[in-house]
């Protein structure tokens, strides 16, 4: 088995459908074995969050085995929706009104009276109602990690003073430590994550970040791992 490990794609259709192809007729890509490895935050900030959870969708429905993470913007969907949370405010600054108007809502609308629980109640439902039960269910089975012999796959990283049997979410969502950073980091596996923006793929020994800024530079990142060796490819869009 071979792992496709891809980087934030934040609502960015066309590179994502890009990469897809790539991916797919890839010399070495195995449809019966591999695995693709979504590292999260599907939504915000692009214009086309809903049509990416549809393209992701499409793909598992076609067989294609995925795992799909949870990412912090992720988190602020689920605490939205799922969790009856008031954090609308907060949401807006990541760029949730992208992810809104993707599925025909416009929040300016609704919070220019201000962000108390009752029209923030109204939002969700209008959000909701304009929801399919399919994209429900893809944000209720969103996974925090994945674990194979070599490597771990998370969305941000690890807080690198803990074992990784004692990471928390948060950790996995937001890490973004100088000591995690580090090219003298080490763990007990290769650590896979977004989450940071580079300009370019981090290959570290024990550290691959693969977050090209795609809603910002246009390039979304996946790297081809495999826990046979320690060959690491990587392609873009």
């Amino acid at each position: 088995m071979k792992y496709y490990a891809i980087g934030d794609i934040h609502g960015c259709l066309s590179e994502l459908t890009t990469l897809h192809k790539k991916i797919l007729t890839h010399k070495n890509f195995d449809v019966k074995n591999d695995l693709l490895i979504y590292l999260g935050d599907y939504i915000d900030r692009g214009k086309y969050s809903k049509d990416v959870i549809d393209q992701i969708l499409k793909l598992k429905n076609n067989n294609i085995k995925t795992i799909n993470l949870m990412g912090n913007h992720d988190e602020f969907m689920i605490d939205f929706i799922l969790n009856k949370k008031n954090n609308i405010k907060n949401w807006v600054n990541f760029g949730a009104d992208q992810t809104f108007r993707s599925y025909g809502v416009e929040v300016v609308e609704y919070i220019k009276d201000g962000f108390d629980d009752e029209v923030v109640d109204k939002l969700r439902n209008t959000l909701l109602n304009k929801m399919d039960n399919t994209h429900l269910d893809f944000f209720k089975n969103l996974e925090i990690s994945y674990s194979s012999e070599n490597y771990l796959f998370v969305h941000a990283g690890i807080d690198p003073d803990k074992k990784l049997s004692e990471q928390s979410e948060k950790d996995y969502l937001w890490s973004r430590s100088e000591k995690f950073f580090s090219k003298d980091f080490k763990s007990e596996k290769i650590i896979v994550h977004g989450h940071t923006p580079e300009e370019n793929i981090i290959n570290d020994a024990f550290r691959i970040n693969i977050d090209s800024g795609c809603y910002f530079s246009g390039k979304l990142s996946c790297a081809c791992l495999s826990d046979a060796n320690d060959n690491r490819t990587f392609i873009t869009n």
